[in-house]
């Protein structure tokens, strides 16, 4: 006769997931959150050489919102489609990277596959951005332009539907403003009485957004010397870190 205990579910968590081991999730997550901060400087490098050289943002679409606007109040139509295109971009690289990842998929290791595959697809615009600097010359055409601006707002685009899809909370490395809201909200609530368990989640929550924060605005200096001198050639910078965070990322989702 078997055991009772046989029989009875288990509750065992499959040994992909990053909630197997303590030990081995707290690693995890420090990877993930360590990727995080590294995609904040692609996007905060990205939004500086795209407001000096293609006077748009790529990522901040309440700016361009904004651009638009304005180029709608003054007649400035220049202004208007590079802000258009824009916002067209964005929207369209959310809606590509939101078909590509699920929030759904039970994570693998540090993130699922899916969310790995939309940053190869950023990756990839990135690279066209980053080929047509490099032939744009130092006075470029308004098509060119126009085009650069749509593969830089789409690049961001994948990123932010990607990086939702995480679901961490309090974090956007491309929405700056919801991960300044939420800082500054961490940190007003510090003084609030709360278990130690809750104390130290909140704590390690508040330096992630803190350093998203930091990076993003550093990432915007360097990105506006980088264009001052490279020009857009300089989009090859942010090619390069989206591709050490997919390397890192198959690595930990497929450990030797």
């Amino acid at each position: 006769m078997n055991n009772p205990s046989d029989d009875a579910p288990t509750n065992k968590v499959p040994s992909d997931s990053p909630v197997g081991i303590e030990g081995e999730r707290g690693e995890l997550v420090n990877v993930r959150n360590m990727l995080l901060v590294v995609l904040a400087f692609t996007s905060g490098f990205i939004d500086a050489i795209s407001f000096l050289g293609l006077a748009v943002f790529a990522s901040v679409m309440t700016g361009n919102t904004v651009l638009l606007g304005l180029a709608l109040g003054t007649g400035n139509v220049p202004l208007g489609l590079g802000a258009l295109l824009a916002l067209v971009g964005y929207i369209g690289g959310v809606a590509l990277g939101a078909r590509i990842v699920d929030p759904s998929t039970i994570p693998q290791k540090i993130w699922p596959n899916a969310v790995t595959k939309a940053f190869v697809i950023e990756v990839l615009v990135l690279s066209m951005l980053a080929i047509g600097g490099f032939f744009a010359g130092s006075k470029p055409s308004a098509l060119v332009l126009y085009t650069l601006v749509a593969f830089a707002s789409t690049a961001m685009g994948v990123q932010s539907a990607a990086v939702n899809a995480l679901g961490v909370s309090g974090i956007s490395t491309t929405y700056i403003t919801g991960t300044w809201t939420s800082l500054v909200g961490s940190l007003a609530r510090r003084r609030r009485p709360t278990t130690s368990k809750s104390k130290s989640k909140e704590i390690l929550k508040t330096r992630l957004q803190a350093a998203v924060v930091v990076v993003y605005v550093l990432a915007a200096i360097v990105g506006g010397v980088m264009e001052i001198n490279w020009s857009l050639k300089a989009a090859i910078i942010p090619v390069i870190a989206v591709g050490l965070v997919i390397a890192v990322a198959r690595i930990r989702i497929h450990p030797r």
